[in-house]
């Protein structure tokens, strides 16, 4: 099977949102997908990346880079990676993983990072470890804001 990656583009976005779907997050607004996905495409700290294969959207990755002062270098963190369901354990996203590796050191990061739930099938089955991850010591601490709350 041959798997082509490449920049994402503002056509691939619906394919994006339906592989965020499949990602677990199926309530988004299609409006707001797109507005931000367009603000993900235009950030020069980011990258998004498209895996096809047979000309078929089947992975998303969103990468970003910035520099670290506890690392003296850069951090590529992969903030979203999803491969569809139809194509899992056949490859691709082991292929894709390499080819964001090899982006991330060519970039000359000190670090590949990403967040990935426990709970999710690719944890369990321990996809990213077999990858080359290691699993921190670190919890994510984060605040969530409601969007649709009035800014005044």
């Amino acid at each position: 099977m041959e798997v082509v990656i490449r920049s994402a583009n503002d056509s691939d976005a619906q394919a994006a949102f339906k592989l965020i779907a499949e990602l677990g997050y199926p309530d988004l607004s299609f409006a707001r997908f797109t507005q931000t996905f367009r603000s993900v495409l235009e950030n020069p700290a980011m990258m998004t990346l498209i895996a096809e294969v047979n000309g078929d959207v089947v992975g998303l990755a969103t990468v970003s880079f910035r520099p670290q002062l506890r690392l003296t270098a850069d951090l590529f963190s992969i903030d979203e990676f999803v491969i569809a369901d139809r194509v899992r354990g056949q490859g691709v996203g082991r292929r894709f993983l390499e080819h964001l590796k090899g982006v991330a050191k060519q970039a000359g990061a000190f670090r590949l990072e990403l967040e990935t739930n426990r709970a999710r099938a690719s944890y369990r089955r321990g996809f990213y470890v077999k990858n080359g991850f290691l699993e921190a010591d670190s919890a994510v601490m984060r605040i969530d804001y409601d969007l649709a709350e009035d800014k005044s």
